[in-house]
């Protein structure tokens, strides 16, 4: 009987062992393993191409800088390595107000894109922060609403991003001007550009493209006087403009972690028009 026993234990541990070496025989690349979520945060511009169209491109920023008061044309972007997971539990201050305003799918990453927009009526005394979970994991971003700008002036006229002049759809009849501009405390100006209109035609087709130059500050600017064209034979379509548009940009570096942006300010002249 005794014998017997320890036959039966023999059978058993040879059988465990040779389940155990057709388990570790497995390859290794054959048990699905799922990776990581991977979150990433990153600043987007929404930039004026070179033809004056509104394109994205990442600044480098992990700072999200917008200007109080205005039209943020920055954004904040989040990556999720995967497709299936959520941005859930945003939580930041009441005073900064936030809109999921584009969502992207990558099927060549299988990736998504979230972009976040943001607004807020006035400066702040530090930066926001923006919460939110991925797959129950805790993650933030800065936003930075401090005005840059103290104070800037054309002319006689102080510059308004809301109502006034520089704003996007205001009619100025001025054609020059010194353009004056005055930085926040931890901002330092880094370039002053203006950008003009000019119609270029391939021998077919007339459009407007936007070129860019640099100017000095508290120097004297001349706006554009040449309105912008559209003219295409391939669709028989021809668009004139009664307004010749400048914009100044106002270029600065956030010195606190070195994050750039611009504000642009709009010179809309009547240069065309009946009557």
């Amino acid at each position: 009987m005794k014998k017997m026993g320890i036959n039966i234990l023999k059978k058993v541990l040879a059988s465990a062992l040779a389940a155990a070496f057709i388990v570790s025989a497995v390859p290794a690349n054959t048990i699905p393993v799922k990776a990581a979520t991977k979150v990433e945060i990153d600043e987007t511009t929404q930039a004026i191409g070179k033809k004056g169209k509104i394109v994205y491109k990442e600044t480098g920023n992990k700072i999200v800088t917008i200007t109080p008061g205005s039209y943020a044309k920055n954004v904040l972007s989040i990556t999720v390595s995967d497709a299936d997971a959520k941005i859930k539990n945003i939580k930041c201050a009441k005073k900064l107000k936030y809109k999921l305003s584009r969502v992207e799918y990558d099927s060549n990453t299988d990736k998504i894109i979230y972009r976040f927009s943001f607004y807020t009526k006035t400066a702040p005394k530090k930066l926001f922060k923006f919460k939110f979970t991925v797959n129950g994991e805790n993650y933030f971003a800065y936003i930075n609403a401090i005005s840059p700008i103290a104070k800037a002036t054309f002319g006689n006229q102080e510059l308004s991003t809301k109502y006034g002049l520089g704003s996007q759809n205001y009619v100025t009849d001025l054609s020059k001007g010194k353009i004056k501009v005055t930085m926040s405390d931890n901002y330092s100006l880094e370039s002053i550009q203006v950008g003009k209109y000019k119609n270029v035609s391939n021998g077919k087709d007339t459009e407007p493209v936007l070129y860019w130059e640099t100017a000095k500050n508290n120097k004297k600017v001349i706006l554009s006087s040449e309105r912008q064209v559209i003219d295409t034979n391939e669709h028989d379509t021809k668009e004139e403009s009664m307004y010749a548009t400048t914009i100044i940009r106002v270029n600065y570096k956030y010195l606190k972690n070195g994050s750039t942006g611009s504000v642009d300010y709009y010179f809309n002249r009547i240069v065309n028009a009946d009557n």
